[in-house]
């Protein structure tokens, strides 16, 4: 189950790279990007940049900071390394592609602060990879299906929130957003298998 994920993540990815080095992008992100903002309004604006904040490099870190140090004090060494790796390699991944595709930001006004490059999003491969891995932490440690189900949900919510999130402020095409997810979903799938071979996961 996890290589097939796996392997639709890089799927995903490979396509929406393709279609940007082809131009081809145009009519998804336009018809996405038209119905995501087609009802900006300050207090909707507001949440929005609430939700996005969730995806920062700084609640990231300092979340998985204080999960890595709480892992680590239970002497669950592997969980604590396998969320300092979401972390730190969410960003040596989304750092490292921006580079190399150099797709510049959307041409809309910007209604928070944004800077470099868009594809992937950052916020998007961060909040993949961090909270399904923290979901994985879970899992590892819940007897009751029903409550991975429902942390798993959260994650996907959380994930998919500021995504959207990213859209909204004009700061994302939605193409760079679901770059993001896949991206950070591949980081999270190899994190799950590498962690403890053999043991519970969400599905299980």
């Amino acid at each position: 189950m996890l290589a097939g994920a796996a392997l639709l993540c890089v799927l995903v990815f490979a396509i929406l790279a393709w279609q940007l080095q082809m131009n081809g992008l145009t009519a998804f992100d336009g018809a996405i990007t038209g119905w995501v903002r087609a009802d900006i309004t300050p207090g909707l604006t507001s949440w929005m940049i609430l939700i996005t904040d969730l995806g920062s490099l700084d609640f990231a870190t300092a979340l998985a900071a204080f999960t890595v140090l709480l892992l680590f004090a239970r002497r669950e060494w592997g969980e604590g390394l396998g969320v300092a790796a979401a972390s730190l390699g969410s960003w040596l991944l989304y750092s490292s592609l921006k580079l190399i595709f150099q797709r510049p930001r959307p041409d809309l006004p910007h209604l928070v602060p944004a800077g470099g490059y868009s594809f992937p999003s950052g916020h998007a491969t961060a909040t993949a990879a961090l909270f399904f891995t923290l979901a994985l932490v879970y899992c590892r440690h819940s007897g009751s299906r029903s409550g991975r189900v429902l942390v798993l949900s959260i994650a996907a919510l959380l994930a998919l929130l500021v995504g959207i999130s990213r859209v909204y402020l004009g700061v994302h095409y939605p193409s760079d957003v679901v770059a993001g997810w896949a991206a950070g979903g591949l980081l999270a799938i190899v994190i799950a298998m590498l962690l403890r071979p053999g043991s519970r996961t969400c599905s299980s």
